[in-house]
């Protein structure tokens, strides 16, 4: 019998994940909506184990959670994902927050971003015997990430504050079909707030308008895109003005810059941000003003794929060499505030997700707990044998 049978205590079934995911889905943590059922429920069912719950309370009626199984000591392995979803929406053939399995796929809300690899998580760490475990596995659960990785901030905080929690690897299991990924496009998202004095139209030859002025600013926002260093910059929202024979005396404006590792977002957003200043003092001979604020920024993650910790959870996924993902994620802030290599898989394609029906596979979910017990034994019931940074 080898280390990895000695301490497993059961055998972690597609059906337990299963069961696990419908009781997840059913909780509709739609992003700025409470968490904490689902935090009470996974933490009750891992202390149960054996786990080390740690609740790090964030925006009212949030929460992100922290659990550790097995020692109080550096290397192990983070396994992490996101509670929130997207709105459900309309146009769904199922109730969203009922799991209903159509022709192998389980269809709810967040079935594949990122539910079904925090149930896949869980039900192995359940099968663990964490006693066992010679180093520890760590769960990082986060609010809010679907709008920018705004909640992940203050579980980065408390992971980055104990000595102790060195994980050699994080895996981020946002859907990739289970194949492994070890970049994205970091991000800068601003709001533009721009007021002027309300007036005549017909002096528009002389007096600033507001929306005039961020349609210029959206033109300058325009100009950074750069493809060929992977910048890419877009003006998502422009609101303002009362009527079509007014001077407009207010306008909002917002975007976004992505940018791959390679880039300073500040470098490309200088020009445009003096830019700014210089509408400021316009606006300001008027009564008017104009203002940025920086509301969303997550950096760029490019992992190294010859470090040894992700050479070897490539040769456990088994899929081929990494590459990047097209969305953003969360592991480049761990990546970033733990020093340490972290990579993204998990069960499910991104292309499924945030639409009506959204599902995952059967065969996925089983794929995952393959890929985890094994992560688990690589790096945690064999840790002579695991990759270090």
């Amino acid at each position: 019998m080898n280390d990895f049978q000695m301490v497993m205590a059961s055998d972690p079934t597609v059906e337990t994940v299963v069961d696990l995911l419908a009781d997840l889905v059913a909780f509709p943590t739609e992003s700025r909506s409470s968490n904490l059922d689902l935090v009470d429920l996974y933490a009750e069912r891992a202390a149960a184990v054996g786990g080390t719950i740690t609740v790090v309370p964030g925006e009212a009626g949030r929460a992100n959670l922290h659990l550790r199984f097995g020692p109080d000591a550096p290397g192990g392995v983070l396994l992490s994902g996101h509670t929130d979803v997207v709105p459900a929406g309309s146009g769904w053939s199922t109730d969203p927050y009922v799991l209903t399995e159509v022709d192998g796929q389980l269809r709810a809300r967040g079935s594949a971003d990122m539910k079904g690899f925090l149930a896949t998580a869980l039900v192995v760490m359940e099968s663990v015997d964490v006693d066992g475990l010679r180093a520890p596995v760590h769960l990082g659960l986060s609010y809010d990430e679907e709008i920018g990785c705004v909640g992940v901030h203050g579980l980065l905080d408390t992971l980055a504050s104990n000595e102790s929690c060195t994980p050699d690897i994080v895996l981020v299991g946002e859907p990739t079909s289970m194949r492994l990924c070890n970049a994205h496009a970091g991000k800068v998202a601003c709001r533009i707030e721009l007021a002027a004095a309300a007036g005549h139209s017909s002096r528009a030859a002389t007096d600033p308008s507001a929306v005039h002025e961020a349609a210029a600013l959206a033109v300058a926002i325009e100009d950074l895109n750069d493809p060929s260093h992977g910048v890419s910059a877009n003006v998502g929202t422009l609101r303002g003005g009362i009527a079509v024979n007014v001077l407009a005396p207010t306008c909002t404006m917002e975007f976004e810059v992505r940018h791959p590792v390679d880039v300073d977002p500040d470098e490309v957003l200088a020009d445009l941000l003096a830019r700014v200043v210089t509408v400021d003092a316009r606006l300001s001979a008027f009564g008017g003003h104009a203002t940025t604020e920086e509301f969303i920024r997550y950096p760029a993650l490019a992992t190294d794929p010859e470090i040894k910790a992700v050479a070897r959870v490539e040769a456990l996924v088994d899929r081929g060499a990494p590459g990047p993902v097209g969305f953003g994620t969360e592991a480049g802030l761990y990546s970033d505030r733990l020093a340490t290599p972290a990579v993204i898989v998990g069960p499910g394609d991104i292309a499924d997700a945030h639409r009506p029906d959204e599902h995952v596979a059967l065969d996925q979910l089983d794929r995952c707990i393959d890929v985890l017990r094994r992560t688990v034994d690589s790096f945690c019931i064999n840790p002579e044998t695991r990759g270090t940074p």
